[in-house]
């Protein structure tokens, strides 16, 4: 799984999280993941899988999730912003996420199990 670390300007700075980010206007949910991974990452992916949605209320706003996943067959194209790390499903505990993040990767996990 590929994890991006925040900058230090952006909501929990300096955790790791998955590529992602906000749907534009008029912009399907999965529209904006294959946008935000191409343009977090420079990758492509193939097969896309809605894993399903969450909500999650932090004390100064709400996030709303739709969690996708996909595979990236030429990972050699990777052009990330910031640090970035690939990391083995049971390794995921060691790098700090936002909680959010935490659920989300929860739900990742379940859905792999569950194949």
């Amino acid at each position: 799984m590929l994890l991006l670390k925040r900058s230090a300007d952006q909501h929990c700075g300096g955790l790791w999280s998955l590529p992602g980010g906000k749907i534009e206007h008029g912009e399907l949910p999965q529209a904006a993941a294959v946008r935000e991974l191409h343009e977090e990452t420079g990758l492509s992916g193939t097969n896309w899988q809605c894993l399903g949605t969450f909500s999650y209320p932090y004390p100064d706003r709400l996030l709303n999730f739709t969690l996708f996943r996909c595979i990236c067959v030429d990972v050699m194209q990777l052009e990330a912003e910031n640090t970035f790390a690939w990391v083995e499903l049971n390794a995921l505990a060691d790098y700090p996420m936002p909680e959010a993040n935490r659920a989300l990767t929860d739900m990742l996990i379940s859905a792999v199990h569950c194949r």
